[in-house]
């Protein structure tokens, strides 16, 4: 008797766990669906678009998803959608400054003429995306923004800066296939249930 009350509540208890974290993926896929846009429906005037690390190669040179992020978030300023761009990535290790590459792939494929080098803000603390959309908020007083990053990362990282109180909307940056995306997208899923909860009690 008393083993069969203690899986009911072992039961009960995992329903509910399994119904918070439905939730979670329901309201990040309700902000996915509402605030990512294509090219030609993105709000103008924005402060800046928010281009989000995805790591280098041991070469030096981004990796596809960055690239790709890069190339998309500067074709938003070149547009003049927005006033600025923001990088923001890891910048931790002696040999691993994501953020020079990042700077340096820009100026390389885009001419002073088409951007700026003004215009380019550096964050160099974005170890994950709460991070850089905390700080974007906080240290870079970004009000209005477009986020670059890939389809699957998007609904996170507009979630977050909303919560922020960052007018946030998002572009798609994918423009092939990536190695290990199914991977990506698991880990994504994991990274929303994470955020969420920092989001909640809005860890500053």
């Amino acid at each position: 008797m008393l083993f069969r009350s203690y899986m009911a509540y072992v039961l009960i208890f995992c329903l509910i766990v399994a119904l918070i974290v439905l939730s979670i993926f329901v309201v990040m896929d309700m902000y996915g669906n509402k605030y990512i846009l294509d090219m030609k429906d993105l709000p103008i005037d924005c402060d800046t678009v928010i281009i989000l690390g995805a790591g280098i190669r041991p070469d030096g040179n981004p990796c596809d998803l960055l690239a790709d992020r890069l190339d998309t978030g500067a074709k938003v300023y070149v547009r003049r959608i927005c006033k600025t761009i923001l990088l923001t990535g890891d910048n931790s290790g002696e040999n691993h400054n994501e953020l020079a590459v990042m700077k340096n792939w820009i100026m390389k494929n885009y001419t002073e003429e088409n951007i700026r080098e003004s215009d380019l803000l550096i964050d160099n603390c974005g170890f994950c995306t709460y991070d850089s959309m905390k700080r974007a908020k906080n240290i870079f007083n970004i009000n209005r923004a477009i986020i670059s990053t890939n389809r699957y990362h998007l609904p996170r990282a507009i979630f977050i800066a909303r919560r922020f109180g960052i007018e946030a909307y998002g572009i798609a940056s994918d423009m092939r296939e990536y190695d290990r995306m199914k991977k990506y997208k698991r880990r994504e899923r994991l990274a929303q249930i994470k955020d969420f909860f920092l989001c909640l009690i809005k860890i500053y």
